[in-house]
């Protein structure tokens, strides 16, 4: 492995703007560098040099418009990348610029917030973030309509819920979610600690007036809670937090192997207006590898129950970059959901991360495949009337590429923009949600993250309830 050794008497935090420059060349921190990385601040700007075997590189200065750390952050990332560029007499890929962040939406909202016009922010992410033009416009266009949909000024909040099981562990996935219990008195148990947190955050509503626009149960999946439980779990979302300003209900039902027609009977009869029913890919042999325990023809069945039904909005997941799958396996997965014409397509490029059975695998998909089929999603999108509408990025993700959300137009979710861009305040409910509350900045949080672990959550419910309280009094 190739490293470096970085020195620098600059007082921000580089621990994240250089690795992920230098990852893009292959170079690593290490104790026994190969090279030594210099980065300082000169009258003409930032600069990077790199010394190794008696040879210097140094890269052009780069000028900061003020000393913050988001600032300082683009300026060292830009000279970084020019100076390994040089040693390194390579040209990388960059999809998304020099941005590394999980929220590339975040920083298009504070650029116009601060007095760039949207005709102008194109330009301006190309210039200053390297942001390709398609990206750069894309980006411009998920921001505006973002705007639009949950508009700054009516400080909209969302609620989540999270219920922490799934029928089975998925291979890819990160979540710390565990097997369901069997058994309905632990289910009822673990609901039991749900519905005290759900009254807690009544009466957080009740003493500060929050205008509540959506209500999400995700997880896991919440739908591998058995028929009764799960018509419980609604019932005392419905009664204490669908509120009359609630415009959207959402159910995570991602998993057909745990769906049925009383559950589906029960969202409706909640007025559930929106449900996620994913098949991932559309090969069985697929499925097989990655730990889920059902097959294409039950996801049809799935779908097709819920085409029926009276739930308006129907959402699609699928994953680029699965096992053994390839190019055109892929794009046959796309076609097959374009198929079936949901009202909401989400293109998630695979990413593998430490909490992951995958994680430290090879993933056989290559960077430009994955490009070329997150393109073929955009068109396939296009073609259905979709447009995107949120979008977000993780580490270790394929091609450093993107998950994508599209939907036809007065489809999108406002739960999926609150959440994303951490504008407006989000209510989290149960093990490993998250409270967000925006700072009058616009571009900061106040968070309280629950436990990941159940015991750990359901052991202190009235102390985490209280700690949340106490988050909106600061």
């Amino acid at each position: 492995m190739k490293t470096y050794c970085l020195q620098h008497n600059l007082e921000f935090d580089l621990t994240r703007s250089v690795p992920d420059m230098a990852a893009l060349f292959a170079y690593y921190p290490g104790e026994e560098a190969e090279v030594v990385l210099r980065v300082g601040l000169e009258d003409t700007g930032f600069t990077a040099s790199l010394e190794k075997g008696g040879m210097v590189w140094k890269s052009a200065p780069v000028s900061c418009d003020e000393l913050v750390s988001g600032e300082v952050s683009r300026c060292v990332k830009l000279a970084v990348l020019d100076v390994f560029a040089q040693m390194t007499g390579q040209t990388v890929e960059l999809p998304w610029g020099i941005l590394t962040g999980v929220r590339p939406g975040k920083l298009a909202h504070k650029i116009v917030d601060s007095g760039t016009s949207f005709a102008m922010l194109p330009n301006y992410l190309q210039e200053r973030y390297l942001l390709p033009a398609e990206q750069a416009q894309m980006l411009t266009n998920i921001c505006k309509l973002q705007k639009q949909l949950v508009p700054d000024a009516n400080k909209e909040a969302g609620i989540y819920i999270g219920i922490p099981f799934c029928p089975s562990k998925c291979s890819y996935c990160s979540f710390p979610s565990g097997i369901v219990p069997k058994d309905e008195e632990s289910q009822q148990n673990f609901l039991n600690f749900i519905e005290q947190d759900v009254k807690n955050v009544v009466k957080l509503l009740g003493m500060h007036r929050l205008n509540v626009t959506s209500l999400y149960i995700g997880g896991g999946t919440p739908t591998s809670l058995n028929e009764k439980v799960f018509a419980r779990l609604l019932q005392i979302a419905a009664d204490n937090l669908l509120l009359p300003t609630i415009r959207e209900f959402t159910v995570e039902a991602g998993r057909p192997d745990c769906f049925t027609q009383g559950k589906l009977a029960a969202m409706e009869a909640v007025g559930v207006n929106r449900i996620s029913v994913n098949p991932q890919t559309f090969h069985d042999k697929t499925l097989k590898l990655i730990g889920r325990a059902h097959t294409i023809e039950d996801f049809y069945r799935a779908y097709e129950m819920t085409a029926k039904s009276k739930i308006p909005v129907i959402n699609t997941d699928l994953i680029i970059g699965l096992p053994g799958e390839s190019e055109e396996d892929i794009a046959f997965s796309l076609q097959k959901a374009a198929e079936l014409r949901p009202h909401n397509l989400t293109v998630h490029t695979l990413t593998l991360k430490r909490d992951s059975a995958l994680f430290g695998s090879q993933i056989g998909l290559p960077a430009e495949s994955a490009a070329r089929i997150v393109r073929r999603g955009e068109e396939v999108a296009a073609e259905m009337g979709m447009n995107p509408y949120y979008l977000y990025r993780q580490h270790y993700m394929l091609g450093h590429l993107a998950n994508i959300g599209y939907a036809l137009p007065g489809t999108e979710s406002i739960y999926n923009v609150q959440m994303m861009e951490e504008r407006h305040t989000v209510i989290g409910i149960g093990p490993s949600s998250a409270t967000k509350l925006p700072h009058t900045d616009g571009h900061h949080i106040a968070r309280l993250s629950m436990p990941k672990n159940i015991f750990t959550y359901t052991s202190n419910i009235q102390q985490l309830g209280e700690k949340r309280r106490l988050l909106f009094e600061e």
